[in-house]
């Protein structure tokens, strides 16, 4: 029987990791039994699962629960005490926090029943963490010895987008998986230049999105029809968006963002200023489903990302498999998937001024663009899906 032990952050419950919705229709039907255990949440399930996944409640329902779990945790206290000095955590007070709150959080996981169990039941089959950080910190205490596989992204990996460019454990993460998988080339390339002295092994896999067909045609109006797609956080800079529109006052343009954040109340109040010639939409927070009900029904002639820091965003995925082009920043694994035949990809550090001016030269060549051909060679999770369980997750026979 081919089993699967999947550690996520919250899903199936809460709305996060959507992405994760593409992907476990394959992984259920390559596996005959899949645990899924996520590490935080409250409520109840919020994504419906495959009838051959079992899906154990969150290890850990909020920072309460952390913090009593983890300092009444019986598990080996001086092992964290020897990390702290090792990974000279005591070199700043941010990182000092840092090391005690992640230390307290891998000790609260530690004493978790249901994490007992399956890390007893699991030992020869395939353990599957969807995040470099997280449970994945408490690989060294993984009991399976066959196969560890560890997926990184965006924010689990750039040094850059962590305080003192610290992640804790990066070396005992790295030392006690059995392979790395990075959802883009450039990850692996930064992985391996920084990490690359723990020789572990490591591939590239990227996500995929599912086949929704192309978006509907509308007669041109004249308008440019915007959409972004993200969490209102620093990190997305979604203002950045507002202050390019705040420059354009020659063309009607609408547009539309979805998700939500800490940042979403203050950008609602900025976009009140905004000229009589843009029109803005808020979403709000809405379900993948939702996000592709939009895709179907809406004109949109650019989707536009502006990040500081990305892995490779599946929402460029989900954007040019319906055959939309993209303006995004180059950054993380972005350049893979804006190409000359997909967008455009201006720099990091772009004036609101240059990206009102790229967005005016995209619309112009927007028609002659064919997005939707890269995706079905690289992003499809039709295709990379199957190619990723086949050749990382499945166990190999034993010779």
């Amino acid at each position: 029987m081919k089993r699967l032990l999947f550690f996520t952050q919250s899903f199936p419950y809460s709305y996060k990791e959507p992405f994760i919705e593409n992907e476990i229709g394959y992984l259920s039907k390559a596996f005959d039994e899949i645990t899924i255990l996520p590490w935080i949440g409250e409520g109840e399930i919020t994504r419906k699962v495959p009838a051959n996944c079992k899906v154990l409640k969150p290890m850990l329902r909020n920072d309460r629960d952390t913090i009593l779990s983890g300092i009444f945790c019986r598990a080996p206290f001086f092992y964290f005490i020897r990390r702290f000095f090792s990974d000279k955590a005591y070199t700043g007070l941010s990182k000092i926090i840092k090391y005690i709150s992640v230390s307290t959080f891998c000790r609260a996981i530690l004493s978790n029943k249901d994490f007992k169990k399956v890390n007893d039941e699991f030992k020869n089959d395939t353990v599957y963490f969807y995040w470099g950080i997280g449970t994945a910190y408490v690989l060294p205490f993984i009991k399976n010895k066959r196969k560890k596989i560890v997926r990184f992204h965006g924010a689990d990996l750039y040094l850059e987008r962590r305080a003192n460019r610290y992640i804790p454990f990066r070396k005992e993460v790295y030392t006690h998986l059995t392979q790395a998988v990075y959802i883009s080339k450039q990850g692996l390339e930064y992985a391996s230049e920084r990490y690359g002295s723990y020789r572990f092994n490591a591939c590239c896999s990227y996500l995929g999105t599912l086949d929704h067909g192309v978006k509907k045609n509308f007669p041109p109006d004249g308008i440019i029809r915007l959409l972004s797609c993200s969490n209102v956080i620093p990190v997305k800079r979604v203002a950045l968006i507002l202050e390019t529109l705040q420059t354009i006052r020659d063309q009607k343009i609408e547009w539309t963002h979805i998700g939500d954040g800490n940042l979403w109340e203050e950008l609602k109040e900025k976009s009140l200023l905004l000229p009589d010639n843009i029109k803005v939409n808020f979403t709000g927070r809405r379900s993948n489903k939702q996000v592709i009900e939009y895709y179907q029904s809406q004109p949109i002639d650019i989707f536009i990302n502006v990040s500081s820091s990305e892995g490779l965003p599946v929402a460029i995925m989900e954007a040019i498999s319906f055959d939309i082009p993209i303006i995004a920043t180059n950054v993380g694994g972005t350049s893979e998937i804006v190409t000359p035949e997909t967008g455009i990809l201006i720099a990091p550090d772009s004036s609101p001024e240059l990206i009102a001016a790229r967005i005016r030269e995209l619309y112009k060549v927007k028609e002659t663009l064919h997005p939707r051909k890269l995706w079905l060679e690289k992003f499809s999770a039709e295709k990379n899906y199957p190619d990723f369980i086949q050749h990382v997750l499945l166990p190999t026979p034993d010779k």
